[in-house]
């Protein structure tokens, strides 16, 4: 807009021009020195030729002399005339005939002609007789002196010339410099007055302007360039006066949204720490209401909690109507969207916001809030107000979820305590049952049979059983691995076996930086156990060989060697079930346990199962 308004304000074409301006002074100060300088090398060539010329003439007066001296003596007659010849070349050189003026009146030309005059007619014939004796001394002095006195009038008049020209040139140079101060003076002038002075009052007016008052204006002068700029000045301060205006309003209604930001920021902040240092309770809901209220500044009603087969209603002020909990329970059950509702016909009660309890799939409930008479919420509030039902409704999620989990855990732990102890307890404790009776039943003849004492033997060794079995479990159930990892464990039970049997197993770990689920542990870590239990109450081992590596096929394997009897699985007591709880293990691992006779005499326990878990096949296993 400025340009334009610029280009609008500018003069037609012969309006006044700073630049013509300038010019103008700076051409007539160059002509000035030029002229000037012009008249300096015309008066130096003149005076350079004229200075030629009085040499010239004064070298015929030293000729003069030269020659009235030699003509006294008749010695050499032909030195003289050499002399002769040169004083005639001498006053026709061409140097001292381009300055004698060509006007027959000049006393210069005339002076001229009167030397050569003397010369051919009296100076010259007078010496060419005293060579033949004709004419005397005093009439070569007299001839001499006429000549040299025509001579010095010659050069009188050459410098008086001369110096009438140095005095011309001294005159132009002193007109030129009066010319040239005059001339520089008045450009200095018409610069302060046309440039400087504009200039200054515009960089005033700027750095007023960047104090922030944009009420300085520039006053109107000669429409050429400056004015033109102060005028394109005064239309730019006007409009960032107009835009700064427009700048301050819009960051009014910038600071203003941040405010409300904030206050959006801060109750979801509030909203977001409330719901995860806490349970989704209704205390902690009703203080999310609350919240709502202190930053959007509209009343909280109540807040309905969907379950399973019922909506609980919580009032915040307590005296809600049990006919009014009824249509709030039916305004508050359609919302399924995650979107905020208004209802207007809520039976007996002003008309309601809704907001949603939405977890992005299910509602599990809504806020209901009294709107405010004749009034309707603004676009942020709205927002706001959904996003916090979305974190409400995500946290009553994960409440629900957390209890689901709960609820799986615990009933996945009470199963997994019943098989250990069906497993192993209970089938022994039932084998032993089964002994009682036949005991019973063979005390009832008389005499006693044989087989009795068999069957106490029996009976004993089954309740050692029992009895080291639940041990065992309740070694099971307390078994933990803790920071230093499954190394470390093994370690310590390899230990426990050299302490209980004096044997020292090898031991050769190769899962060095493997990393296991702490329930994938415990499951090798007891069949690892198991089986150094196995040798030592039944082996008669006398070298034991563990070994752990990752094969190349992606399976852990597990190898527990001995060098002992072996056995022979056929003939195993029915009341035994520790390979039938190893093997269980091996299938919680999602893997495969092997017991077999060694080529060389004695057992080999294979363990082998896939590095990484199965998450659909581990789920519900505890150790």
């Amino acid at each position: 807009m400025s340009l334009a308004r610029s280009a609008a304000g500018s003069g037609p074409v012969g309006t006044p021009s700073v630049v013509r301006r300038l010019g103008a002074w700076i051409a007539a100060i160059a002509s000035l020195a030029a002229v000037s300088i012009l008249a300096s090398i015309t008066v130096a060539e003149l005076s350079s030729g004229e200075a030629r010329a009085i040499n010239l003439a004064g070298s015929l007066r030293m000729q003069s002399y030269v020659i009235g001296a030699a003509a006294g003596r008749s010695d050499d007659p032909t030195r003289l005339a050499a002399t002769l010849a040169e004083f005639d070349t001498r006053y026709r050189s061409a140097d001292l005939i381009r300055v004698i003026p060509s006007r027959p009146d000049d006393p210069v030309r005339q002076a001229y002609a009167k030397v050569g005059e003397t010369w051919q007619l009296r100076f010259r014939p007078v010496v060419e007789r005293s060579i033949d004796g004709h004419s005397d001394d005093s009439e070569v002095r007299s001839a001499t002196e006429d000549i040299v006195g025509q001579i010095d009038h010659l050069v009188a008049l050459v410098e008086e010339g001369l110096e009438a020209k140095l005095q011309l040139l001294r005159i132009a140079q002193g007109i030129s410099l009066i010319l040239l101060l005059i001339v520089g003076a008045s450009t200095v002038f018409q610069l302060k007055r046309h440039v400087v002075h504009p200039l200054e009052h515009l960089l005033t007016s700027a750095r007023i302007v960047r104090r922030g008052d944009f009420g300085v204006r520039i006053p109107p002068r000669e429409p050429d360039e400056l004015g033109q700029l102060g005028e394109a000045f005064n239309y730019m301060v006007a409009d960032l006066s107009q835009l700064y205006a427009q700048l301050e309003s819009r960051v009014q209604e910038k600071t203003e949204e941040l405010a409300l930001s904030n206050q959006s920021l801060r109750l979801l902040y509030r909203t977001t720490r409330a719901l995860s240092e806490k349970t989704a309770t209704r205390e902690t809901l009703l203080q999310v209401l609350q919240e709502v209220d202190e930053v959007i500044g509209i009343r909280a009603v109540a807040l309905c909690l969907k379950k399973a087969d019922y909506t609980d209603i919580v009032p915040m002020d307590g005296t809600t109507a049990p006919a009014m909990l009824e249509a709030l329970i039916q305004a508050a059950g359609s919302e399924t969207d995650g979107q905020v509702r208004t209802h207007d016909d809520v039976a007996g009660h002003a008309p309601l916001i809704s907001v949603p309890l939405f977890d992005g799939t299910l509602s599990h409930g809504a806020m209901l809030l009294a709107r405010p008479d004749g009034q309707t919420l603004a676009p942020w509030q709205i927002e706001l107000l959904e996003t916090v039902g979305r974190h409400v409704g995500a946290a009553l999620a994960t409440s629900q979820r957390n209890e689901e989990q709960h609820r799986l855990a615990l009933l996945d732990e009470r199963s997994v305590i019943a098989r250990e102890l069906h497993d192993s307890l209970a089938q022994s404790l039932s084998y032993l049952k089964i002994q009682v009776t036949r005991l019973q039943t063979m005390l009832g003849r008389a005499p006693t049979p044989d087989p009795v004492h068999d069957v106490v033997r029996e009976l004993r060794d089954g309740l050692s059983e029992a009895y080291r079995q639940l041990r065992e479990l309740l070694t099971t159930f307390r078994l933990r691995i803790d920071g230093r990892g499954l190394p470390a464990a093994i370690d310590d039970a390899v230990r426990d076996f050299h302490r209980r049997t004096g044997l020292t197993p090898l031991l050769d770990n190769q899962l060095g930086g493997i990393a296991l689920p702490p329930s994938r542990e415990i499951h090798v870590l007891q069949i690892i156990r198991e089986a150094l239990s196995n040798i030592e109450r039944h082996a008669r081992a006398t070298h034991v060989h563990i070994r752990l590596e990752h094969a190349d096929d992606g399976l852990l394997r597990v190898n527990i060697d001995d060098d002992g009897v072996g056995f022979d699985p056929q003939a195993l007591p029915l009341h035994r079930y520790g390979l039938v709880i190893m093997r269980d293990r091996a299938q919680s691992l999602d893997g495969e346990l092997t017991i077999a006779h060694r080529a060389g005499g004695g057992t080999r326990v294979a363990l082998s199962f896939p590095a990484n878990e199965n998450p659909v096949s581990s789920q519900g296993k505890q150790p």
